[in-house]
């Protein structure tokens, strides 16, 4: 297993293999990719998923934080469905973030994520897990908010 040495390097090479786009860093440490889906009729469709190492997340050892949002939170959005989607992931969660609106207000943001131990992690589990979390806040868009609107 090659664990993650540089989240850079590996996320350069997740895109290539994904054939997503290379990996920008929107803020310090802190990276987008967008991933690509082929839809039945060939088209694609493109999920945002943020990548960055959190320092001592999980009792003192870093962690590499997985997400992607799905949309802002509302009381009409059926929590107990949410709940029951949230059983289909593998390595991911369900879980709301605050947040800010595009015009920078606050706001509570529905997010998949994932955030394994970065010294447990191999590139390969981190590629499954990019993909999952894209794949899983695709679906949520789709059944909660009426597709991709983030």
């Amino acid at each position: 297993m090659h664990t993650i040495d540089n989240l850079k390097a590996s996320l350069d090479k997740i895109a290539t293999e994904l054939t997503a786009t290379p990996p920008k860093e929107v803020a310090e440490g802190v990276y987008l990719l967008d991933i690509p889906f082929i839809l039945k009729d060939g088209s694609k469709r493109y999920q945002y998923v943020y990548v960055r190492i959190v320092p001592q997340r999980y009792k003192g050892k870093d962690c590499i934080l997985v997400n992607s949002r799905c949309g802002m939170y509302n009381p009409g959005i059926n929590t107990y469905q949410l709940l029951k989607e949230n059983s289909f992931g593998v390595y991911t969660t369900i879980t709301i973030y605050q947040d800010k609106t595009s015009d920078d207000k606050d706001c509570e943001t529905v997010v998949v994520q994932a955030s394994p131990v970065a010294e447990a992690t191999s590139i390969e589990l981190l590629k499954l897990i990019i993909w999952e979390v894209a794949e899983a806040a695709d679906i949520i868009e789709e059944k909660f908010f009426g597709g991709d609107k983030n």
